[in-house]
């Protein structure tokens, strides 16, 4: 309810399922307000936004059952404008209980464009013009949840999860949120998983991430450029890309540590090739590490050995003569671990640092994909953040089981995986291709969103691959909005087929960021 979500002008319709979990209805007045914008220059003085029309009486009696009603925010067409609203509605607290009367307020602003007529409908009742709620502006949208006894839901009807998922929610776990209003702990879904159906397991199909936004040229070229593939072109031996960038013991200088693990270690340093030194992070094995952990470090650290794109972490430069191999990758002073920036409560990103954060990520996933190359491990932990700039790079997973032990289990087949980031089809049958990727990186958004929390954490990692089959996914967080969230929803689809690409998430995340930017 803190954000102000633009709803762009080809979408007419705010839809809301609610339902009283009280055991009987619950008593509700409705008040809808909003700004009349009226065209200059034209004597009859019409409006930018004719009347909004609701399709509920403004007082009546919440449903006990899950019902949907509608606001439709029809446009003139006559001129371009932007059109604060107010929907409150008051629902009013069973008598002789201890909850009291309640209001909630979403807020919302309507855009429309000279052009773009709404089509009329008749199934609505007229609300008036009324002020604004708080006289600035701000478009708000009321729902109302009295005491956990009330259940609202509202989206734009271009937020896939709200708007495909609201009739077929069955049930929902739910975990404490602490003061600052981020949930502590995930809360998961569960979706229709009906057997034989098409999208099982599903929020939504790829055919509804079309724009959020209005765009007077219309939607990206780029947006159907690519599809899944699952047979990948074979690179280079790992070893062999390491020794390619071989150099000696004295051109790495370890200046402090910055991460340390139980057999591994990061260090911040510098790397001095033909008298120029640059500025590097570096990654190795104690004494105490097994040939197998230091063989893995060299594996894992050259995945991205030989790429150049602004949002790769690639490996600069690797020391193999010792037991302990070094492996160094360029960076800058203020560069972090991601994870850790998220979590430290010493950064506050908004809602459009993260998209930006999110896009960049996306765009070298596709890049990644685009040269038949898969990362396997897209997560906050195996990324690299410019504090100042909020540059990211996506690097390799070198050292993360061991830095990061929590995101990391063994199923009982000595093979530590990341399996809360893990496609479904990866958990049953090992599979990986890119839709795979495209799923670890919508985890990787609802990191972004939740600041780094840990997903599933009410899910034993044995029972992840049941959970996910019986159609359960995560939540949205509570400080998320509906367009972000609909992003990392369709990532979970249960066909692999039905996600989208990297260059469809980047496109989308693009338009999403550049709008947020207009209207926020």
């Amino acid at each position: 309810m803190n954000f102000v979500v633009p709803v762009p002008a080809n979408i007419a319709d705010l839809e809301f399922s609610w339902q009283s979990l009280a055991g009987h209805p619950l008593p509700y007045s409705m008040e809808l307000d909003y700004d009349v914008v009226r065209v200059p220059g034209t004597a009859s003085g019409m409006m930018a936004l004719l009347s909004p029309r609701v399709n509920v009486s403004a007082k009546g009696e919440v449903p006990v059952v899950l019902q949907v009603f509608r606001i439709r925010l029809p446009c003139s067409g006559l001129v371009s404008a932007e059109i604060p609203l107010a929907l409150r509605l008051n629902v009013t607290a069973p008598p002789g209980t201890k909850y009291n009367d309640t209001i909630l307020v979403f807020k919302r602003n309507k855009i429309c464009l000279k052009g773009v007529e709404t089509p009329p409908r008749n199934e609505s009742v007229r609300l008036e013009p009324g002020p604004l709620v708080n006289g600035a502006g701000a478009l708000y949208v009321a729902a109302t949840c009295a005491c956990a006894l009330i259940l609202v839901v509202g989206s734009v009807a271009s937020a896939l999860y709200i708007r495909n998922s609201k009739a077929r929610v069955q049930e929902s776990h739910y975990s404490a949120a602490d003061t600052d209003g981020l949930a502590r702990s995930s809360v998961l879904v569960r979706v229709d998983p009906r057997p034989g159906s098409a999208n099982s397991g599903s929020y939504a199909t790829i055919a509804d991430l079309e724009p959020l936004y209005a765009r007077p040229y219309g939607f990206r070229a780029s947006y159907y450029a690519a599809s899944h593939v699952t047979s990948l072109s074979q690179s280079t031996d790992p070893c062999e890309k390491a020794r390619a960038l071989s150099v000696p013991r004295s051109a790495l200088y370890c200046r402090n540590l910055v991460q340390e693990g139980t057999f591994g270690r990061v260090y911040r340093g510098t790397l001095d090739v033909t008298g120029r030194e640059q500025e590097v992070i570096i990654k190795t094995v104690t004494e105490v590490a097994s040939a197998y952990q230091a063989s893995l470090l060299v594996v894992e650290g050259s995945q991205l050995a030989g790429l150049v794109h602004a949002n790769i972490a690639s490996l600069a430069a690797a020391c193999l003569d010792s037991s302990c191999p070094l492996l160094a990758y360029t960076s800058t002073q203020g560069e972090l671990n991601l994870k850790l920036y998220l979590t430290d409560g010493n950064h506050h990103p908004v809602t459009r640092d993260l998209v930006n954060v999110g896009a960049q990520v996306a765009r070298a996933g596709a890049f990644l994909h685009g040269r038949g190359l898969l990362h396997r491990d897209i997560a906050a932990r195996n990324c690299l953040i410019e504090a100042s700039t909020l540059r990211v790079r996506l690097a390799d997973a070198a050292l993360a089981r061991d830095l990061f032990p929590q995101d990391y289990h063994c199923l009982g087949d000595n093979e530590n995986r990341p399996i809360r980031w893990m496609a479904l089809e990866s958990l049953q049958h090992n599979q990986y291709s890119t839709a795979t990727d495209v799923w670890s990186f919508g985890v990787f958004l609802w990191e972004l969103a939740t600041l780094g929390q840990q997903p599933y954490v009410e899910v034993d990692p044995f029972e992840m691959m049941a959970c996910l089959r019986d159609g359960y996914r995560l939540a949205q967080p509570r400080p998320c909005p509906d367009e972000l969230f609909a992003v990392m929803a369709v990532c979970w689809l249960g066909l692999s087929r039905d996600r989208p690409t990297m260059p469809q998430l980047l496109a989308y995340l693009q338009d999403f960021h550049d709008a947020l930017g207009g209207f926020i």
